[in-house]
């Protein structure tokens, strides 16, 4: 897929990830070079010696633009001077914050990152499960590296003509977000991959690697990414992915976002689990969790299984949001959604019955356990079962509004019973009702 593209893909082109064997035989592409307007004083000369990588680069500068006195230019005109010329001086980027296991390698150390802490190129951030850091760049863009990714800053640099950043980081495996402020030329923002490269000037977009197939995948949320892999090139729009590898890529429309089956339903059992909707093209649905509906505080990420729920592991109470997407058989990941929800225990657990005899009666003691916080109220219904196996029986105990942990029947005839116990408690402006799962009794003659 050929075509002529703007200065975007011009950063491409310059980080390309393809071999030199294949960079040898493609062919030249335009040099990217910026307009420089003529102001009172300049000379080839001194603009070589204050924006250039060296003095005699102002040679080149003189052929291209058929300047006959690199001493004496006209006041007003613009020079074109390529991009490669122009010196970039280092830049910097800091934790903007982070959560988990991360791990920043930087200098030579490898040790946990604090907040504020500056970061510099070729520096590497890794997380661990359920990790997260936010990396503020200079210009007030910012990147998320997710759980589970390692993620060099290969390049933080700014342009001295006119303090434009330039900036590029590689996913060697993982994922890498990025909210990229709009870019002045000849500044960029490009990720690389081991067999791809990503570049824009201001955009929404993320970029992962898969270190088992050996293939990537960038998603477009807002703006336009220039994709690259050896030869093989491709422009993608917002709500447009990009699956890369071995030197070809592969433009397809991003799945739209899913949808919770229970959207209302509170997180009340042990794990937390979200059922979700099926959704045509889904392999598996991923999910991340925050206190904040942007995200910023972000402290949890799961995916499902194939066509499964996504499950967590116990959390505080508290109020909480889902980010979910899901994603493709190429592993691109689609459009997001955010659901608000309510993280409240409230189970029943310890469930047992014990039999007393007392005064030649018999005293059925069922006992359980309170799940959650705060006082609860329990409702206790017994019945028979059929003994053909049929439809059970009406209820025979209904009883609301216990306090206790413990309810007391006697004298049932023998017969097979079944019981089970429902919490109720006030917890964040809501009323939370869970029952246990149906207990058997068998009580002979």
């Amino acid at each position: 897929m050929k075509s002529n593209w703007s200065c975007v893909l011009a950063a491409a082109v310059l980080l390309s990830a393809a071999p030199a064997a294949a960079q040898s035989t493609a062919p030249a592409r335009p040099t990217e070079t910026l307009g420089y307007v003529v102001r009172p004083g300049d000379t080839l000369i001194d603009l070589a010696t204050a924006y250039m990588n060296r003095p005699l680069d102002y040679r080149r500068v003189q052929r291209e633009n058929r300047v006959v006195n690199p001493r004496r230019l006209s006041i007003g005109r613009t020079l074109a001077l390529p991009v490669d010329l122009l010196r970039a001086d280092p830049d910097e980027a800091r934790i903007a914050g982070f959560r988990g296991a991360v791990t920043l390698h930087q200098g030579g150390v490898a040790a946990a990152p604090t907040a504020g802490q500056i970061v510099r190129e070729s520096a590497v951030l890794s997380t661990g499960a359920n990790a997260f850091v936010r990396l503020a760049l200079s210009d007030g863009s910012h990147v998320v590296v997710p759980s589970n990714s390692r993620v060099r800053v290969s390049r933080l640099r700014r342009y001295a003509i006119n303090g434009a950043v330039d900036h590029a980081l590689t996913v060697e495996a993982g994922r890498a977000e990025s909210r990229v402020t709009p870019r002045t030329r000849p500044g960029g923002f490009a990720i690389r991959t081991p067999v791809s490269v990503s570049a824009v000037r201001g955009t929404d977009f993320r970029v992962s690697f898969d270190e088992a197939s050996e293939r990537s995948a960038t998603e477009v949320l807002d703006g336009a990414v220039a994709v690259a892999s050896g030869e093989d090139e491709a422009l993608a729009a917002a709500d447009q992915g990009v699956s890369a590898a071995a030197g070809a890529v592969r433009l397809l429309p991003l799945l739209p976002a899913p949808a919770l089956a229970r959207p209302d339903a509170p997180q009340t059992q042990a794990q937390v689990v979200f059922e979700i909707q099926p959704l045509a093209g889904a392999e598996r649905y991923r999910g991340r969790i925050a206190q904040d509906a942007g995200m910023i505080e972000a402290f949890a990420e799961a995916d499902s299984a194939p066509g499964g729920p996504l499950v967590f592991a116990d959390m505080e109470e508290g109020a909480y949001f889902l980010r979910l997407t899901a994603l493709s058989p190429e592993g691109l990941e689609g459009k997001a959604t955010t659901y608000s929800f309510i993280r409240a225990r409230n189970g029943v657990g310890g469930l047992a019955s014990v039999m007393d005899q007392r005064d030649r009666r018999r005293f059925y003691r069922f006992r359980w356990e309170a799940e959650g916080v705060g006082e609860a109220a329990f409702r206790f219904q017994l019945w028979r079962e059929a003994e053909d196996g049929g439809v059970d029986g009406p209820l025979l105990i209904d009883q609301p509004g216990l306090t206790d942990e413990a309810f007391t029947l006697s004298d049932l005839p023998p017969g097979v019973y079944s019981w089970r116990v429902q919490s109720a408690r006030h917890r964040f402006g809501r009323l939370l009702e869970a029952w246990s799962e149906p207990q058997q009794l068998r009580i002979g003659r």
